[in-house]
């Protein structure tokens, strides 16, 4: 069967992006028309980025508050069901009260109810109001890390809830007949160290503090860097295990030797009978 969503996971720094672009390249060698939406593309089809989600009353008390901008706020708010969502990056270089007021209501702020429903209803909308015809999309992020990150590093609710709700996503998005690609690493110190410490001292102090300070980092004590890989580790762990009782195909890569010759050679090889 013809696949439409092709996606890619891992820890940061695993190579989703870079393979992401790859796949996306050698599609088009192939003359397939390619879609790729990766992590923090604000126009993601399925998955909100630097996003407010306002009810009527928010709604309407920011109209208030920011009456020099009514229009544009009106112009780029989207009302699906009862929220109104505003991506507050539209505001970056005209009021940044405003853009942090708005960020103040992020979707990935909300109590993990409404967040549940939020996300659900965006990936079927995505599913049913997009023609596909033979585009392929390819994701980054949106199916495995952000839940986690939101459902585990941020509220510790019990992973059987998290696995409901990607069953959830996986039956959804079932008619695309999806692929996803998961990097992983049975070394994930030794991997992610260089990552680490290759990125910038801003990035380390917000990941890990993240990561470490609400949520399951809290509840099980984690500090620092240790603390920040012990639950990259359980992330891993659990990760791996839900893939295995969802209905999405999906191939494992360990790459921690990072031979990424072999890596795209298997990609390739598996994305061939899907075009």
């Amino acid at each position: 069967m013809k696949s439409n969503l092709i996606i890619v996971e891992g820890i940061p720094g695993s190579g989703k992006s870079t393979t992401a672009n790859f796949i996306k390249e050698h599609l088009e060698e192939e003359g397939v028309k390619v879609k790729l939406f990766q992590e923090g593309d604000i126009s993601h089809p399925a998955d909100y980025e630097s996003t407010a989600c306002l009810d009527e009353g928010k709604f309407n008390a920011i109209l208030e508050k920011y009456p020099e901008h009514r229009e544009s706020i009106k112009e780029y708010a989207e009302k699906k069901g009862d929220h109104y969502f505003i991506s507050h990056r539209h505001f970056l270089d005209t009021d940044p009260s405003l853009v942090e007021y708005l960020s103040s209501y992020d979707v990935y702020g909300l109590d993990l109810d409404t967040f549940e429903d939020v996300s659900y209803n965006y990936w079927k909308e995505f599913v049913e109001q997009t023609a596909f015809g033979d585009d392929v999309y390819i994701f980054e992020c949106c199916f495995l890390q952000n839940p986690f990150t939101k459902f585990i590093a941020m509220h510790n609710a019990e992973p059987e809830r998290l696995e409901n709700h990607l069953k959830k996503i996986s039956s959804l998005i079932a008619p695309l007949n999806p692929l996803l690609i998961y990097f992983y690493q049975e070394n994930l110190d030794q991997s992610f160290r260089h990552v680490y410490e290759e990125r910038s001292q801003e990035w380390r102090e917000f990941f890990t503090d993240y990561h470490v300070n609400q949520g399951y980092g809290k509840e099980n004590g984690l500090k620092g860097y240790q603390g920040l890989v012990e639950f990259l580790e359980m992330r891993r762990d659990l990760e791996l295990r839900i893939l295995e009782g969802l209905s999405v195909r999906h191939m494992l890569i360990e790459n921690g030797d990072r031979d990424w010759k072999r890596y795209y050679e298997r990609i390739r090889e598996a994305i061939s009978i899907l075009i």
